[in-house]
C-alpha cells in the first residue's frame, strides 16, 4: 500500500517520530522519537510541583525565558521531523509544489498554538518586568530621610508644603514666577529638573528580606478613582491586608478616605506646617455672620474675637485621600521608590496604625472591573436591594450599574463596582464595608488554579492599571504565600467613626482616635476572626435570622 508523504509530515508533527514509523523506519522513528523523554520528564517535573509550584515558577522571568527557549526547541524538533518523515515518503516520486504548499500549511497550523504560548511567554515577561521592580542595587544606608526643600505643584496646583517661605501661587497662574528665568529664585530654576524628574525604577534600598517580616507580610491595598470628570486620582479605597506567615490567618483593616489630622511619622512632621495653616482658615466657620470665625474667642476683654496662636498639630491637615495627591512627586523625599505619593502614604499609614507595612498595592477602578471579569465574576452576598449606577471607570465606557435582590449574587466587574462606589441613601464607611467584603469575597474565589490561568490577562491588566513596589524576585514568595492563606480566617475590620474617631474638625470630618485603632490592630492580629466585632461574625457574612 503506498504511504503519503503528507500523512507522515503530520504523524511526525503531532508525535515526532511517527510518520517515521508510518513510513516503515522503526530505527529513525526511535532516534527522532527519543528527544521526547526529556520533554515528558520536564512535564512530569513541573506538573509534580502541584500548583502552588507551578505558580511560583511561572512569575520567574528567567523561568519563563528558559521555558519560551524550550518552546522553540520543541517547535524546530517537531518540525524538522514532519519534514524528514516527508521526504522518507516523497523518495523516488516526483514531488509536487501543491504538496510543498500544502506541508507548509498543515506545518503552520500545527505550530500555532507553540507560537501563540510563545507570544503569552514574552507578553508575560515584559509585564512582569514592567509591573514589578527590579531588585535594588546594593546601596548604602543614605541616612534620614530628608523633605524636600524646593516648591513645586501637585495635581491641584498646590505647592509643595515643605516649602514655608514661598507665598501662595496666584490662582490665575499654574506656575508661580519663581521659576520664570530672568525673574525667578536662580536656585529654585536650576532644581525645576529635579522636581519634575521621574521615581527611581527600583525597589527600596534595603533588601527585601529585611523588608518583609520573617512571621508577617503586611500590604496597603489602595484602590484609585482616577476616571472620567475626575481631578487627577485620589486613593478613596485604603486597606492594610497583613498576612500571618505561620498560620495563613488574614486580617484587612479599612480606613475612611475623610479621615483629617491623621498624625505624621516623624520625618514628614514638619512637611504640610504652612498647609496646615491654609487649611485652617479654609475650614473656620462663621455661622453668626459677626464677621469672625465662631472657634476665635475674646481674651482680652475688648468684645472683638482675637485670634488664637497657631500651633501645628504636626498631623496631615486635608482627607487622607489626598495624601497622595499631595506627594506623588516628592522624589527626592523618596528617590528610590517607584511612586513617591503611595510611599508617603504608606509611612503615614503604617504610623497611624503602628504596624509595618511591607509594600503597597494600588489598581485603579477600570482594572479593578476587568479584573472581576477575568476572574469570571465574583459571589458577594447582599443584604438589601442595589438598583444603582455610579460613573463609568473609563471614559467611552458605559456607567457601571447593578440590579439585585437580597442573597448571594454573582457579581460582573461592572456589577462589583457599582456595589462598591455606591453611597447615595447610605453612608461612605458603608461604603467601605462593601469594598472589604468584595476584596475578600474575590481572594477567597480565585483559586490557584484560576490565577494560573488567567496569568497572561492579569498581567496585562496588572501592567495598565496597577502601581506597586512588590519586587519581581519576591513573587514567587508571595505565590507560596497566597497558597498558605487560610481562607476561613479572614478578618474584616472598618476603623471608622464614631467608634474610632476622636471628634471633629470644624467642618465636620472625623479625627482619628489612634490609640483605639492601634489597639484594635493589635487585638484582632492577636485573636483573629474572634476579635473583628463584637461577637465574632463577620461583617460580609449573611445576618442571622430573627427569632
Amino acid at each position: 500500500m503506498r504511504r503519503h508523504p503528507l500523512v507522515g509530515a503530520v504523524l511526525s508533527a503531532v508525535i515526532p517520530g511517527a510518520g517515521q514509523l508510518y513510513a516503515g523506519d522503526p530505527y529513525r522513528a526511535a532516534i527522532v522519537f527519543s528527544p521526547a523523554v526529556l520533554v515528558v520528564t520536564g512535564l512530569y517535573s513541573f506538573a509534580d510541583r502541584g500548583t502552588i509550584g507551578m505558580g511560583e515558577l511561572l512569575v520567574q522571568p528567567a523561568f519563563l525565558s528558559g521555558l519560551l527557549a524550550a518552546n522553540a526547541a520543541v517547535l524546530v524538533w517537531r518540525i524538522a521531523a514532519a519534514v524528514d518523515a516527508y521526504l522518507i515518503l516523497s523518495r523516488g516520486n516526483r514531488r509536487s509544489p501543491v504538496f510543498a504548499v500544502a506541508l507548509i500549511t498543515i506545518l503552520g497550523v500545527l505550530a500555532l498554538p507553540q507560537i501563540v504560548g510563545w507570544v503569552y511567554g514574552a507578553r508575560a515577561i515584559a509585564a512582569l518586568n514592567t509591573v514589578f521592580v527590579a531588585s535594588p542595587p546594593v546601596i548604602e544606608d543614605p541616612g534620614p530621610i530628608v523633605v524636600d526643600p524646593v516648591f513645586t505643584t501637585s495635581l491641584d496646583n498646590v505647592r509643595h508644603p515643605a516649602f514655608v517661605d514661598i507665598p501662595d501661587v496666584d490662582p490665575r497662574s499654574s506656575r508661580n514666577m519663581i521659576f520664570r528665568e530672568g525673574v525667578g529664585d536662580p536656585d529654585a530654576i536650576a532644581a525645576l529638573g529635579d522636581i519634575y524628574a521621574p521615581a527611581t525604577p527600583f525597589a527600596p534600598f534595603v533588601p527585601v528580606e529585611e523588608r518583609v517580616d520573617t512571621d508577617r507580610l503586611t500590604i496597603l491595598l489602595v484602590g484609585g478613582d482616577a476616571g472620567p470628570g475626575r481631578d487627577g486620582l485620589r486613593t478613596d479605597s485604603m486597606n492594610v491586608v497583613t498576612i500571618d506567615l505561620d498560620t495563613g490567618a488574614v486580617a484587612m483593616f479599612g480606613l475612611p478616605r475623610n479621615l483629617k489630622e491623621v498624625p505624621l511619622p516623624r520625618h514628614l512632621r514638619g512637611s504640610f506646617v504652612r498647609y496646615e495653616q491654609r487649611v485652617r482658615e479654609r475650614d473656620l466657620r462663621d455661622a453668626d455672620f459677626d464677621g469672625y470665625p465662631d472657634a476665635w474667642v475674646d481674651r482680652d476683654g475688648d468684645e472683638i474675637p482675637d485670634e488664637p496662636p497657631f500651633v501645628s498639630c504636626r498631623c496631615f491637615p486635608e482627607m487622607l485621600n489626598k495624601v497622595h495627591q499631595k506627594t506623588y512627586d516628592w522624589t527626592r523625599t523618596y528617590p528610590n521608590e517607584v511612586d513617591p505619593g503611595l510611599a508617603a502614604l504608606r509611612d503615614v499609614v503604617s504610623h497611624l496604625l503602628d504596624i509595618e507595612i511591607d509594600y503597597y498595592f494600588m489598581v485603579e477602578m477600570a482594572g479593578f472591573v476587568r479584573t472581576i471579569d477575568a476572574l469570571g465574576g465574583v459571589d458577594v452576598y447582599v443584604d438589601e436591594p442595589y438598583h444603582v449606577m455610579v460613573s463609568a471607570p473609563e471614559e467611552g465606557q458605559p456607567k457601571a450599574k447593578i440590579n439585585v435582590e437580597p442573597g448571594m449574587n454573582r457579581l460582573s466587574g461592572l456589577e462589583a463596582l457599582a456595589y462598591s462606589r455606591w453611597r447615595i441613601g447610605s453612608s461612605d464607611y458603608d461604603r467601605m464595608g462593601r469594598q472589604r467584603c468584595v476584596v475578600k469575597a474575590a481572594v477567597t474565589q480565585a483559586d490557584t488554579l484560576t490565577l494560573v490561568q488567567t496569568l497572561p490577562e492579569l498581567l496585562d491588566l496588572m501592567e495598565q492599571y496597577v502601581t506597586t513596589d512588590i519586587p519581581v524576585s519576591f513573587l514567587p514568595d508571595l505565590v507560596r504565600i497566597a497558597g498558605t492563606i487560610d481562607y476561613d480566617n479572614i478578618a474584616t475590620v472598618g476603623l471608622t467613626p464614631p467608634r474610632y474617631s476622636a471628634g471633629r474638625t470644624p467642618g465636620k470630618y472625623p479625627i482619628p482616635n489612634v490609640s483605639r485603632m492601634r489597639a484594635k490592630v493589635q487585638d484582632v492580629i492577636e485573636n483573629g476572626v474572634v476579635a473583628q466585632s463584637s461577637t465574632g461574625a463577620s461583617e460580609c457574612d449573611p445576618a442571622p435570622p430573627e427569632e
